[in-house]
């Protein structure tokens, strides 16, 4: 089945994310990553080709590409045009059995245009979710607010994936969140002070991703 990843706002992890699961699981599983509306100049399927060292064919084209760095809403009317919504909620839904990995852009409530939302996409396409979530101060309240919104809408959510920093507020965070909202945890992933090189991505992913397997088994049975 093909997996929707949003996140609990901007910057928060979703990419790295999806790097993780297709350096560790895309050959084994025949995974490929899809994201579908791209704002900004700095593409995010890039990001996952270089870290990754997987080739394209891993990977499917955008829907859209927008040259402002903005939500879809406004970055398409900056080039006078619009996501056809319609079009884009029947493509990912004719693609939900298949073994995609879906990013989408910002988290909950980013509009794709005037009061549409990623959240109503994914009720629509019927794309079961995961959720990125950060480590650090205010990820309680931002995350237990997406899991509100997505449960309002009977969205299926796997589980939450914390991302970030060491910090003395993490375990309690993720504890608090998991028990609060009664959700499935589905791992942790500790970044480093600097930006990792190839090497040290993959080194790390082979040693300290998913080492029980919890991820594939629940994602791609």
């Amino acid at each position: 089945m093909s997996i929707f990843v949003t996140g609990t706002g901007t910057d928060i992890g979703k990419t790295f994310f999806c790097s993780l699961v297709m350096a560790k699981y895309a050959e084994e599983l025949g995974l490929k990553y899809l994201k579908p509306i791209q704002t900004g100049t700095d593409s995010d399927r890039v990001k996952i080709m270089n870290l990754t060292g997987l080739n394209e064919s891993y990977f499917l084209k955008n829907y859209y590409t927008f040259e402002l760095p903005a939500s879809p809403h406004l970055a398409s009317e900056m080039e006078n045009t619009s996501v056809d919504t319609d079009e884009l909620s029947r493509h990912l839904f004719s693609i939900k059995d298949a073994k995609i990995l879906v990013e989408g852009a910002g988290g909950v409530y980013v509009p794709l245009n005037r009061y549409y939302f990623t959240v109503d996409l994914v009720e629509q396409a019927k794309i079961p979710l995961v959720l990125v979530a950060s480590t650090e101060l205010g990820t309680i309240n931002h995350t237990l607010l997406s899991i509100e919104a997505l449960r309002k809408r009977e969205i299926k959510v796997l589980g939450v994936y914390f991302i970030g920093p060491e910090n003395p507020l993490r375990s309690d965070n993720i504890r608090t969140i998991i028990e609060a909202a009664e959700i499935g945890l589905l791992g942790t992933f500790l970044l480093p002070e600097r930006k990792l090189s190839r090497k040290e991505f993959l080194d790390k992913v082979v040693n300290e991703f998913d080492p029980d397997r919890i991820l594939p088994d629940l994602l791609f049975p």
